[in-house]
């Protein structure tokens, strides 16, 4: 495979892309709640007491009854410390004596509306002063009727709560109305219990943001655990129609998807493998055509060089240097029918993968193919590659004529294997000329040559690199070509140590 090394690109995948999507969305609700639940707040806290606020503050009251309904007036704010600082908050009683003891300063708007969350104080008998305490003989009127609770229905509770704001000074209040039996002849009268927090849940008894936030974590993992399966499958199948168009870029045509339906992918994934198909035709019909063509092409210019040797000797008197351009003419016309068979057969020809020495195939190919040039071969004893023997020994046979066409009579060519995790490199470097590097990507299509003018004297047919490529790519290998800082070129041949098969699309 030719490769053409380009800047890469910044890379994004299209799963992260999706994933980063869905937390953007995630994080605009976020923030739609927030303020939702902010315009909410500055509406009014009270709102919040209609629901597990009001029942928590409720059982806080309930619990603050038990411990000061048997106690005195003055010693209730002390009953209450305990259970504050349980509970984490500060509590007391409003009304209860001593209100300059209040754990801290109450400002002004609360006490204003703790002392409007009152009811009026309980009326008393004409005669009765509020501060006299009854007489021995006094019995208190039973309750009028509409005042007792009718049958069935349920008694009041000891605590209601009353109010929930925010005070001048930052921190967030409540008032919970006490409805404390009568004390020493004294009637049932509410006193207000004050809870102060400087944060907004209150210890969790204002506002409890746990479920809010396990609701959150909640709908994150089922967005997530909804979304994935889908955008994995997306990104996954993309990869593999990646993998295809780069296995057709690269000349092997024999891709397979798996189906996915209807959808506009699935579509996309039978057009690659419709146009795989026809471009396998294409290619093969077209190497089919060079082996047909060159293989006519084979018996009449036998025929042709048998005639002209023929005519030679019966023809004394003919001119010889007409004879010799003629045969030269015919044997340069038989080389060519030779590399275009070589390279219709190069990519079609049965594999035979196995585990190769490369010392001993390069030092043949040496002794066959660079007699006259200066080979200087660095390749570590016992290294292997898994190939065929047969293309690869045609492939740098190709290489080192190639540099002793373009090199001069005597190229100096440097052949240096190198192994890696995954592959086995073997570089040929001449000291040739050259090409220009814009040149580079195609001096491996067939044909095609750096000298436009397809002298004689300049070169070969131009097939030479196109077999070395097809050779290469055959064994599942790829084919770089690279401008060396000392000048000529090099040829890079890169065989994986565990090659695919070209009939194979890989996953």
């Amino acid at each position: 495979m030719t490769r053409l090394i380009i800047q890469p690109r910044p890379r994004f995948p299209l799963f992260a892309r999706v994933l980063a999507w869905l937390f953007l969305h995630l994080v605009i609700l976020a923030l739609a709640f927030l303020i939702f639940m902010r315009w909410q707040l500055g509406l009014g806290l009270d709102s919040l007491l209609s629901g597990a606020a009001g029942e928590r503050l409720a059982a806080f009251g309930d619990e603050a009854f038990s411990r000061i309904a048997e106690k005195r007036p003055d010693e209730w704010n002390d009953a209450l410390t305990l259970l504050a600082r349980e509970r984490g908050v500060t509590a007391a009683v409003l009304d209860a004596p001593g209100d300059a003891d209040f754990p801290v300063m109450i400002p002004p708007d609360v006490v204003e509306r703790a002392r409007s969350s009152l009811p009026p104080p309980p009326r008393l008998a004409p005669d009765m002063h509020p501060r006299t305490p009854p007489g021995p003989g006094f019995h208190p009127p039973p309750p009028r009727r509409e005042e007792m609770p009718q049958a069935g229905t349920a008694m009041p509770r000891k605590s209601r709560p009353a109010f929930l704001m925010r005070g001048g000074d930052g921190a967030y209040w409540a008032g919970v109305l006490l409805h404390l039996p009568p004390q020493r002849g004294s009637p049932a009268r509410p006193v207000l219990l004050m809870v102060r927090s400087e944060r907004l849940d209150g210890s969790g008894m204002f506002f409890d943001f746990k479920p809010w936030l396990w609701g959150g974590i909640a709908v994150l993992l089922l967005s997530a655990a909804f979304w994935t399966p889908f955008v994995w499958s997306i990104s996954r199948y993309l990869r593999r129609l990646t993998m295809a168009t780069g296995d057709i870029a690269a000349g092997r045509f024999q891709v397979a998807l798996p189906d996915r339906g209807g959808d506009e992918l699935g579509e996309l994934g039978r057009s690659i493998e419709a146009m795989a198909a026809r471009l396998d035709h294409l290619v093969s019909g077209q190497k089919r055509f060079l082996g047909d063509a060159a293989h006519e092409l084979c018996a009449p210019l036998a025929r042709i060089r048998t005639g002209l040797g023929i005519l030679e000797m019966k023809s004394a008197g003919m001119e010889p240097a007409a004879l010799a351009s003629i045969e030269a003419d015919v044997a340069e016309l038989a080389a060519l029918v030779n590399e275009i068979l070589a390279f219709s057969r190069a990519g079609s020809r049965s594999l035979s993968l196995r585990e190769t020495a490369l010392e001993p195939l390069v030092g043949e190919v040496i002794a066959r193919e660079a007699a006259n040039a200066d080979v200087v071969v660095s390749i570590a004893h016992g290294l292997t590659a898994r190939t065929d023997p047969a293309l690869l020994a045609r492939a740098i046979g190709n290489l080192i004529r190639n540099a002793a066409i373009h090199a001069g009579p005597h190229p100096h060519v440097e052949i240096h294997a190198t192994e890696s995790a995954d592959a086995v490199s073997i570089s040929v470097t001449d000291d040739g000329p050259g090409v220009p590097a814009d040149e580079l990507p195609r001096i491996f299509e067939p044909f095609y040559r750096v000298d436009r003018s397809r002298s004689r004297d300049t070169g070969g047919s131009g097939l030479g690199l196109a077999i070395v490529r097809s050779a290469i790519e055959t064994c599942g290998g790829e084919v770089v070509a690279s401008l060396p800082e000392s000048g000529g070129l090099r040829i890079t041949l890169r065989l994986p140590k565990h090659p695919p098969s070209p009939a194979r699309h890989r996953p």
